[in-house]
């Protein structure tokens, strides 16, 4: 007996030995999840190389895909801000940077990214950059520093392409509209579809053009466009990202007359007009087997908005502008304008640009606001 409870001694002593020199500890899958689900985007990426199974799971698997961007939404909000030298080829090099509320004056984080000629649209951590003038399109994940360059969309002419996510389904797609108003098809691509290697044809819309101003919200697509007809009249449409068709919207006509561009206002499709002030109108009902009705939100009489570019509208309702055209490398701001309460605040970029860079005249800013961490890997499919 006495050398039986000295051999369970000795053998717990060993055991103990073992796990003060790192051995192995077998966890339950469910648990290693959670504790991954806790983590920061930046070691996540580094924990892709400890096993093929955890790289599955980070870099594939819808469910933690989606609790990465919930996580990110409950965080205090932050925006990416991209300094692109415009003109300086197809695919250049840009600057991106992060600002939020709590430090409004400077940035951090600067990386370094590779885009075609524009952006075009940001969802839920990922980046359509889009050439019109090329026809093509590329999908960057900043999170992972991934880009996927669409395939060519075999379609001649130029054309739009915006960037969709559909909630229920848990899908991006990229949805293509030639300019050719005697071209009554468009194409799609699913983004991690594995079957997905060209665009698919769906029935378009007839005699309208596409304009630069669109909006994703709720999965659904909503974008301006004129009648290719003698009319040359404005009108609002959207695009069902599940079901992959095409709606016309009703919408004031004052708003389609004016220069307006639509935001995501607290989840509403939204109009900012600045003709005479800041002009804020907010669609009610989105459901389209219901009547739409608009109402405006603010008014205020301010000068000076009308020339200044709007990049679109944060999580916590301020309007986000920039300096119209192309900018001095002098003065790179961000200008959030709060219509609750009648006040700006900005964020400089100049510290973020770098000295050697600064003699480009061609410089614009894009942004990529209330920006979430996204694991998605964008050249393997997700399961």
């Amino acid at each position: 007996m006495k050398r039986g409870r000295k051999e369970k001694s000795h053998d717990t002593s060993t055991s103990s030995t073992r796990l003060r020199q790192g051995g192995d500890i077998n966890l339950p899958l469910d648990l290693i999840v959670e504790i991954l689900k806790k983590l920061p985007a930046k070691s996540l990426l580094r924990f892709r190389c400890v096993s093929k199974l955890w790289s599955s799971i980070i870099s594939r698997s819808r469910d933690f895909i989606d609790s990465m961007v919930t996580r990110s939404l409950t965080e205090p909000p932050r925006d990416a801000h991209i300094i692109d030298d415009f003109g300086a080829g197809y695919y250049k090099k840009c600057f991106l940077a992060f600002s939020s509320s709590t430090f409004p004056r400077n940035t951090n984080e600067v990386s370094v990214l590779l885009m075609p000629e524009r952006m075009e649209q940001y969802i839920r951590g990922l980046i359509l950059c889009w050439s019109i003038s090329r026809n093509k399109a590329a999908i960057y994940n900043p999170t992972t520093r991934q880009c996927f360059n669409l395939p060519d969309t075999k379609i001649k002419g130029i054309g739009s392409c915006f960037f969709g996510y559909d909630p229920l389904g848990n899908q991006y797609k990229a949805l293509y509209i030639p300019l050719n108003y005697m071209e009554h098809v468009c194409q799609v691509f699913t983004l991690g579809d594995p079957t997905a290697t060209q665009w698919r044809s769906i029935q378009g819309v007839k005699s309208h053009f596409p304009m630069a101003s669109v909006v994703c919200i709720n999965g659904v697509i909503y974008y301006r466009a004129i009648n290719a007809d003698a009319t040359s009249e404005y009108k609002l449409m959207s695009f069902d990202v599940r079901w992959e068709k095409f709606y016309h919207v009703e919408a004031p006509k004052t708003l389609m007359d004016h220069p307006s561009i639509l935001i995501n206002y607290q989840g509403k499709l939204g109009f900012v007009c600045c003709e005479e002030g800041i002009e804020i109108w907010v669609m009610e009902n989105a459901n389209k087997e219901t009547t739409q009705g608009w109402s405006m939100i603010f008014f205020y009489e301010m000068e000076g908005f009308k020339r200044w570019r709007i990049l679109g509208a944060t999580r916590g309702s301020e309007i986000v502008f920039v300096q119209p055209g192309y900018l001095s490398s002098d003065k790179l701001w961000v200008l959030y304008y709060d219509p609750k309460q009648n006040s700006m605040r900005y964020v400089d970029l100049k510290g973020t640009y770098p000295e050697e860079k600064r003699g480009y005249t061609s410089t614009i800013i894009w942004s990529a606001l209330d920006y979430v961490d996204n694991t998605m890997c964008l050249y393997q499919a997700i399961s």
